[in-house]
């Protein structure tokens, strides 16, 4: 924690004391333009106040509350304000975001965000606008610190990891946001970031940008490149396919690969469409895959079959295969299987969503992996032995918890009158009892089976076969009691369960148990 706060004690000595002259004119004359107002008094001899230039002058003609007006002292623009009536909500306020260089090294860029404003509601006599630093960055190319910190208006400082809008400037009404573009020009001239090709982003992803140029020698380069799009992709968090390598400092090794193969790509992705980034950023991917296997197929039937196969929007479903089988046989076989069943498969991605089901059916029946059982002569008819045998297992192990579950709360079983308590010993029974009384317990099965909860019947001696009510106890506790069509218990059902309660889930029953 000390070491946390010597740090944020050292960025914020890079910033001055005071707001700087020009920011606090932008606030009155740009940011704060429209907090200018005409304050009236009331009675025969009215006189008006202005808010701008602090003088009092006579008012001859009536005016209207929020009406436009000129001060006859400063002829600034302003709206009239009726003195007697309430101002609890007259607070103006705005942000304003500016950039200059630090004060103790001219080499360090700082940028920071006001907060500014002009508080009318206790008087409007001599207001002032006041101004609280909400976040303030820095950005050290020599020393590699880029940091943002944030205030909260006035609180003590923290530290920040993304380089985004402060949490205090969001989802929060301002009279104007105003961004000091000239700012930027001057904190920035004369630094290591001068000519890193910062004015082709917005001003607030400069704010983003800087930080990149600082850590990765390729977000310049790809900028003044022209490709400053794959620069925005990562500063907004895009899907980039790793296909980036954002260390390297030239321009085909930033896309793994050789320069024949980058000019090849560039020559098969047209110019125009290299600011598609998705698009460029998938292809360069597959590139990468085929150069790393050193493939049988040559590129374009690559790229043909990755197309084809919509690989490019679920590529977690082909990644999953490829372990088990190289690009070659992967397409070879699946174009087969496709060929052979088109009936079944409408589309030839549904080969590849089927072949990943059919493997994790495998991996759940514990068979190994290997040539015999990975290429199956006829997938979906395989697919559909595995989903058989899966469900025969799950059973199994259903019914081998429900029988486990039921050896530890049979203890729940009682009688008493004409009714008593029966502890279902499989699933179905629950799925079965929530049909017959048109309510939700089916869906509590699950639940029961894991010990999440326990499901007991009430029934009637006389029809023990017959759904009655239903009971759920939860934490030794009973939660619910339901009958047919989610009915509350009768009085003779109510009665029961309090004796049931008593002798079974009392403390010295359940330590006897």
């Amino acid at each position: 924690m000390e070491n946390n706060e010597e740090f944020i004690k050292s960025l914020l000595a890079h910033f001055p004391a005071e707001v700087p002259e020009h920011v606090q004119f932008e606030a009155d004359e740009k940011a704060l333009l429209l907090s200018r107002y005409i304050f009236v008094s009331s009675g025969k001899n009215r006189t008006g106040y202005c808010t701008h230039c602090r003088n009092t002058f006579p008012i001859e003609n009536p005016i209207k509350q929020n009406g436009k007006g000129e001060c006859p002292a400063c002829f600034s623009k302003c709206r009239y304000k009726k003195a007697w009536l309430g101002r609890k909500a007259l607070i103006d306020t705005a942000c304003i975001l500016h950039c200059q260089k630090s004060v103790l090294n001219p080499s360090v860029v700082t940028v920071e965000w006001l907060y500014a404003s002009r508080d009318y509601r206790e008087s409007f006599e001599n207001v002032s606008t006041e101004y609280a630093a909400v976040a303030r960055y820095v950005f050290d190319y020599d020393r590699k610190v880029c940091q943002k910190i944030e205030g909260g208006c006035g609180c003590r400082w923290w530290t920040e990891s993304g380089f985004s809008t402060p949490s205090f400037l969001q989802n929060r009404s301002f009279m104007s946001r105003n961004i000091m573009h000239g700012t930027f020009e001057d904190g920035i001239a004369g630094t290591p970031f001068q000519y890193s090709g910062w004015q082709r982003y917005d001003y607030e992803d400069v704010l983003k940008y800087l930080p990149l140029v600082a850590k990765y020698p390729s977000v310049e380069i790809l900028t003044k490149a022209g490709l400053d799009s794959f620069v925005k992709a990562k500063i907004y968090g895009y899907k980039t396919y790793s296909a980036v390598n954002w260390s390297k400092s030239k321009l085909h090794h930033i896309f793994k690969m050789s320069k024949q193969d980058f000019q090849m790509l560039r020559e098969k992705n047209p110019e125009s469409s290299l600011y598609y980034v998705r698009d460029f950023l998938f292809n360069a991917w597959v590139v990468q895959q085929w150069r790393k296997e050193k493939s049988k197929m040559n590129i374009d039937e690559l790229q043909k079959n990755m197309q084809s196969f919509s690989v490019e929007d679920d590529l977690k479903t082909f990644k999953f295969i490829r372990q088990f089988t190289s690009l070659h046989r992967l397409f070879n076989y699946a174009n087969k299987q496709f060929e052979k069943d088109g009936k079944h498969f409408v589309r030839r991605h549904q080969v590849l969503i089927t072949w990943q089901d059919y493997i994790n059916d495998c991996q759940k029946l514990k068979i190994h992996i290997d040539e015999t059982n990975i290429f199956p002569k006829n997938l979906r008819k395989a697919h559909e032995e595995t989903i058989k045998r899966v469900k025969h297992y799950e059973d199994e192990l259903m019914r081998k918890k429900a029988k486990d579950r039921y050896e530890k709360i049979k203890h729940y079983e009682f009688e008493l009158g004409q009714l008593k308590i029966v502890v279902p010993f499989t699933p179905k029974e629950i799925i079965d009892e929530g049909s017959k009384l048109s309510h939700c317990v089916g869906g509590y099965a699950q639940r029961h089976v894991d010990g999440q909860t326990t499901i007991l019947f009430i029934r009637n001696i006389k029809e023990p076969n017959e759904s009655f009510y239903t009971v759920e106890v939860k934490n030794e506790k009973v939660s619910q009691v339901r009958g047919i069509k989610n009915q509350p218990p009768t009085e003779e059902v109510k009665t029961f369960v309090e004796e049931f309660k008593k002798q079974k889930l009392t403390k010295k029953v359940r330590k006897a148990v």
